[in-house]
């Protein structure tokens, strides 16, 4: 059954030519991304409508032109506001037009760490331990660093927060946007450089302050809604190389997480590469055990038709435990660079055959099934 799709996106090129920086648009769509994608429906038979981003959307909505659509396919970031990623699936939500992905709500849960995490205890999911540090306007270092004190001592994990390594991150970004070599604070000095950084950039949003996570990392690939959701495969990050900042070699024991410089198609910055590579998923407890802990926590958050989970276990060795660090309702679909495809290729699936399952579980909640048969009848 074929359909007429809608794309919405923001295209990269667009907001830097606005003058966005590089950081500001390391989640926004390449042209490779929209090319592919559209390719991809269009061989599986689908007819495609490139609408563009929320305001293309809106246009669209008031010249009731979406009345023809189908569906709609939403990799939409979006550009304003802590709930932005949800701001066109809530947009779709009040006109009553069936897309693919995750539902507004569910959006927003997973966009925001803190909420994430708050869900993922409630439903026994192991998180690492955390607090959140309010990141006001006018907050100085010296003020952010009573509020860290009184943040970690009226958690109910302070006793976890009182050791280092701690880690520190923006509550709600997503493609290692505010992860920077700093991030990772092995101790007490190091706290002012980690929050003058984050609450300089991202001044107004709340940083994330979790018990740094020292064992291995995984991205776990999910297609499907509810009780048929199943993961596809497991990437595992493995770091080569001495990341080097302002001349000073660091050793790669402390930068063995992703920075926001190494989300690019070369997955290396600073002297350090990151490694993607399929471990054993059969053979491997602890690969197993992330494998269930990201599919329990992409259905208990309500994820729908595709998403991609981060993991992490608490130490290496025996007795590690997988936690889960996000989920991400909306992975990147680059065929030549981003984690969830390549998950699917290694699983056998090409790229179109990736797509054709997103939009097949997707497809349940268009009304009435109105796609166009093969004969091109209703």
């Amino acid at each position: 059954m074929s359909y007429t799709i809608a794309l919405v996106y923001e295209r990269k090129q667009d907001y830097l030519a606005k003058g966005f920086s590089e950081e500001e648009c390391a989640e926004l769509e390449e042209n490779e991304t929209i090319d592919a994608l559209t390719s991809a429906l269009e061989s599986l038979g689908h007819t495609v409508v490139q609408v563009g981003d929320i305001k293309d959307l809106v246009a669209c909505l008031a010249k009731s032109s979406h009345q023809s659509w189908d569906l709609v396919f939403s990799t939409s970031e979006g550009i304003h506001g802590l709930a932005r990623e949800a701001q066109v699936p809530a947009l779709l939500e009040a006109y009553e037009i069936p897309f693919i992905g995750s539902d507004a709500a569910s959006t927003v849960l997973c966009h925001d760490k803190a909420k994430t995490k708050l869900s993922l205890e409630h439903c026994s999911i192991p998180t690492a331990p955390w607090c959140l540090l309010r990141n006001s306007l006018d907050s100085g270092a010296s003020d952010m660093s009573d509020r860290m004190a009184s943040a970690k001592s009226s958690s109910s994990h302070a006793d976890a927060l009182s050791l280092y390594p701690l880690f520190m991150k923006p509550v709600a970004e997503g493609t290692s946007k505010g992860i920077y070599a700093c991030s990772k604070v092995d101790r007490q000095s190091e706290l002012e450089q980690a929050l003058s950084l984050l609450s300089m950039r991202y001044r107004g949003q709340d940083i994330l302050v979790e018990s740094y996570l020292a064992g291995r990392e995984f991205t776990v690939g999910i297609v499907g809604t509810g009780s048929r959701a199943r993961v596809i495969g497991v990437l595992e990050f493995r770091f080569h190389g001495r990341y080097k900042k302002d001349g000073a070699a660091q050793s790669t024991q402390e930068i063995d997480f992703i920075t926001c410089d190494m989300e690019n198609p070369s997955h290396s910055a600073g002297g350090v590469s990151v490694e993607a590579f399929m471990p054993n998923m059969k053979g491997d407890s602890l690969v197993q055990d992330a494998c269930e802990r990201a599919l329990q926590a992409y259905i208990a958050l309500g994820g729908r038709d595709f998403g991609r989970v981060d993991v992490r276990s608490d130490r290496k060795g025996s007795n590690a435990i997988a936690h889960i660090i996000e989920i991400n309702p909306r992975p990147g679909l680059r065929p030549d660079a981003s984690y969830y495809p390549s998950i699917a290729k290694n699983h056998g699936w090409s790229y179109e055959h990736l797509i054709e399952q997103i939009v097949e579980s997707a497809a349940e909640r268009v009304p009435n099934k109105r796609g166009r048969t093969g004969n091109g009848s209703n």
